[in-house]
């Protein structure tokens, strides 16, 4: 597999995904009011929890064993897919059950859509980790992409039509349902007889992995779950649209880790720490170039770019914004090491890592939210994903040689700070009035922080021009 191109496939699709997902936010913002998307994050929300008892790992678990090659693959897919079926249809049951409770926190009555949901969902993540595990993750990309255009497609088509939020989460069932067909077609491991076998040695593995995907879940989800009880619907969708917007800063970095995992599974049943470690520090020097700019033009935008493109009532998320945007940094380098830490097979590591950070961001979100207010729970978020990131580092560290890129941290620090200086000047002069003084603006800082990186020998001669020769 060649990891650049790999790499770059899937960053292409995320980031079609992420034009596709703020388009869509950016739509449903301006067509519905904030108490009505709200109605649709909390669904998401839900959603994402459940998907945890629905998944309990498995998926991962199963990427981590087709990468490893073997003679009973089928027979490992077969097992997963029986688990998973199983797993699902006992939530699901869970759902019906507790159909009132669950639509009156979400604030409608989606239960059945959200039984649906959930089943296409999981099945479609399942393949999508079983082609990835067949060391095919560009094959992924298009996938990705067709469910993200799907979504928008049918839901910005029922919105119009007059039914609400409910139309977004249909378009949402829609695509995850294209993307399982699909990711169904382009596995090449057949379906094979599930074995007791085979379902422990998943559960070895995803017995760690369930912590570390409760972590995720906890990060994406957890926030709008406290903010949803303790606030008011508009602002889950103010808190929500904030973090959909951090989110395009790690295109780069989780492109890079979804394509390094199987590589670094491989590399380490060959024993090659060497090629581990080096990917590694790679990666790090690559996300940092996107992530440490962000913060300073979101510093520099916030509030505009909740106002000129969401809306006004959405403002009152601006600081969300910059703080999430810290946060954002720090998940841009564990995007890198927790997958390698679990690509070479110490799951347990990961999954202490993830108790750690989970357990300080349940009891801070709360009571920040009681204490400080709305931004309280991207305070508790970016403090637990650091310390989740140093964990991690600190773990990986014990069995791969690899070295933090602290010299080019340092020149994106430097060439962010000169760009935010020209912002300032620039935003001085001409003050934001509109969607189009705001792009053009933040076209401004693109280009100067370029043409500064560009003038550093270290950047170019490590990051740029490497990304140069892997678009051509």
């Amino acid at each position: 597999m060649d990891l650049s191109r790999s790499s770059f496939k899937l960053f292409l699709s995320r980031g079609g995904n992420a034009l596709l997902m703020f388009g869509g936010i950016t739509f449903f913002a301006n067509s519905l009011d904030a108490g009505q998307l709200g109605i649709y994050f909390l669904f998401q929300t839900v959603l994402g929890l459940l998907s945890i008892p629905a998944d309990v790992g498995i998926s991962g678990a199963l990427e981590k064993r087709l990468s490893e090659g073997g003679q009973t693959q089928d027979r490992t897919l077969g097992s997963a897919v029986a688990f998973k079926a199983t797993a699902t249809t006992v939530v699901a049951a869970g759902i019906l059950l507790g159909r009132g409770s669950v639509n009156d926190f979400i604030g409608a009555n989606v239960a059945g859509l959200l039984v649906v949901g959930l089943a296409t969902h999981e099945f479609s993540k399942l393949y999508l980790h079983a082609v990835r595990g067949e060391l095919r993750v560009g094959e992924t990309a298009p996938i990705e992409f067709a469910n993200r255009l799907v979504w928008l497609g049918l839901g910005a088509l029922l919105v119009t039509r007059g039914y609400g939020p409910r139309g977004i989460v249909v378009g949402l069932i829609a695509g995850s349902a294209v993307g399982l067909l699909w990711a169904y077609s382009r596995c090449g491991v057949p379906i094979g007889r599930p074995t007791m076998d085979a379902v422990k040695d998943l559960l070895a593995f995803s017995k760690y992995q369930t912590v570390t995907s409760v972590g995720g879940r906890v990060y994406s989800w957890m926030d709008v779950a406290f903010v949803g009880y303790f606030l008011a619907s508009s602002y889950v969708s103010a808190y929500e649209i904030a973090w959909q917007v951090t989110l395009l800063v790690i295109l780069v970095s989780k492109s890079i880790g979804v394509t390094l995992f199987p590589q670094i599974s491989q590399w380490n049943e060959a024993a090659a720490t060497e090629r581990i470690g080096s990917s590694i520090s790679t990666a790090m020097g690559v996300t940092l170039f996107i992530s440490i700019p962000a913060l300073v033009g979101a510093t520099i935008f916030a509030s505009d770019i909740l106002r000129f493109i969401f809306g006004p009532e959405y403002v009152v998320a601006a600081a969300v914004l910059v703080v999430l945007m810290v946060e954002k940094v720090f998940q841009s380098v564990n995007d890198v090491v927790e997958g390698a830490v679990r690509a070479i097979n110490r799951p347990d590591l990961a999954a202490r890592a993830t108790v750690v950070a989970v357990s300080l961001n349940l009891v801070l979100s709360p009571l920040l939210l009681v204490t400080v207010g709305f931004v309280g729970a991207a305070i508790a978020t970016t403090t637990s994903w650091f310390v989740n990131t140093v964990l991690h580092a600190r773990y990986l560290s014990r069995y791969v040689s690899f070295s933090i890129p602290y010299r080019l941290a340092g020149w994106y620090a430097a060439s962010s700070l000169l760009m935010g200086g020209a912002l300032l000047a620039v935003k001085w002069a001409v003050p934001v009035t509109g969607v189009a003084i705001l792009v053009a603006e933040i076209a401004v800082g693109v280009a100067v922080y370029v043409a500064v990186t560009v003038a550093i020998p270290d950047v170019r001669d490590q990051v740029i021009l490497p990304g140069i020769r892997t678009l051509i």
